[in-house]
């Protein structure tokens, strides 16, 4: 026990005394986590958007004035024709358009005329409205033009809602039902407050990985692990030795993210300090363990450092980060079972927004501590053969 707490103080002096390692544990992360909270942003704003308003009406002119107030959309005027919309789009010079017929006010007024009359009674239905989306991205494509369908069948609810009033009704006594809606957990809608505790949980990862991996690979690379090796230093001692310092870094670079979160964000966390630290602890084997095991395999820094990042790359884009799990093949689901970060990520931000703990992320717990547990246990045990 003794020569391991020496092991331990050795690396804790070998991390004051390089600024290499504190620069990657304190103002990486800081800048990053910075960055990344402001530009991963899944809020679709500020699309670009023309009109071609073939009816010069103050009905059209209604309707294109409540299309482009929203700051969802920035007009960028109107156009001659069919043709000139197109080339706009070809070019990325627009990503959405609306097509207003020469018709719209006299089909407009048609069709208030007798609102709750069936459209099959009348020799021709409602006016019609064309929407134009760039959709080479399919994701932003399906948000603006859910924006711009709800803003137009706004616009259609409130001219249905004027003329019937003009007849001294409701509208809402006339419709079958109302909705009413209610967002739990994240009122306002901040991409933040979802996307920021997902960073914490890469930066945590990247950071305990890297600087474990790269701990024992430099002693490789200066001889001094064989001289450790010879001496009455149990390989286990070593390697446990090396990991307990990230181990502590990791705590620290987990809860100096939430308060950047809290305090700086804004996001509130309404989970328990000590399941989190708990969780943490769990998930940590997982991180630490990549990071003996790829230091076991490599010889170098640099085979060190692709392999680490061959496991990140993977572990980052199955764990739900900027894809919602839900939306993947479902043998895709199935690996992602034993993905740590998917695991983390999930009672990260289950504690974050809901405050969930132990009785309600037991299945998360389990699995972090299964998996950690098989990939601790196991990289210890390789750098047991290999050194022996």
């Amino acid at each position: 026990m003794k020569l391991f707490r020496l092991i331990v103080w050795k690396e804790f002096q070998h991390l004051r005394r390089d600024p290499t390692s504190l620069r990657m544990m304190l103002v990486i992360p800081l800048v990053q986590l910075f960055v990344l909270g402001y530009a991963l942003n899944t809020e679709v704003r500020h699309t670009p958007i023309a009109v071609l308003d073939r009816c010069q009406c103050p009905a059209s002119a209604s309707l294109v004035a409540a299309a482009t107030a929203e700051p969802l959309f920035r007009f960028k005027g109107y156009a001659r024709s069919e043709e000139e919309l197109r080339e706009s789009l070809d070019q990325g010079r627009i990503r959405a358009a609306l097509l207003i017929p020469a018709d719209f006010s006299r089909r407009l007024e048609a069709r208030l005329g007798d609102p709750f009359s069936p459209a099959g009674s009348k020799s021709e239905g409602g006016a019609p409205v064309g929407i134009w989306v760039d959709g080479q991205d399919a994701s932003t494509a399906n948000v603006a033009r859910g924006y711009l369908n709800a803003i137009l069948n706004q616009w259609s609810m409130e001219q249905l809602a004027h003329r019937v009033e003009g007849n001294g009704k409701r509208l809402e006594d006339l419709l079958p039902f109302t909705i009413r809606t209610r967002i739990a957990f994240n009122p306002l809608l901040e991409s933040s407050w979802y996307m920021v505790p997902g960073v914490a949980v890469i930066l945590v990862t990247m950071v305990t990985a890297l600087l474990t991996g790269f701990s024992i690979v430099r002693e490789k690379e200066a001889g001094t692990l064989e001289q450790l090796l010879v001496t009455p230093v149990k390989p286990v001692h070593i390697v446990l030795g090396k990991a307990t310092p990230f181990f502590v870094v990791g705590f620290v670079q987990l809860f100096f993210a939430l308060g950047v979160a809290r305090l700086w964000f804004g996001i509130p966390f309404l989970g328990s300090y000590l399941n989190l630290a708990l969780f943490c602890a769990a998930y940590m084997l997982s991180s630490l363990g990549i990071g003996i095991l790829t230091s076991t395999v490599a010889r170098t820094m640099q085979q060190a450092l692709f392999l680490i990042w061959f496991f990140l790359i993977f572990f980052l884009l199955l764990s739900g980060f900027f894809l919602p799990i839900q939306n993947m093949p479902h043998w895709v689901q199935l690996v992602t079972y034993v993905n740590p970060v998917r695991w983390f990520m999930e009672v990260l931000r289950s504690m974050f927004l809901k405050g969930a703990g132990l009785r309600e992320l037991w299945v998360q717990g389990v699995a972090l501590l299964a998996i950690g547990t098989t990939v601790f246990g196991g990289a210890v045990a390789l750098f047991q053969r290999k050194s022996g």
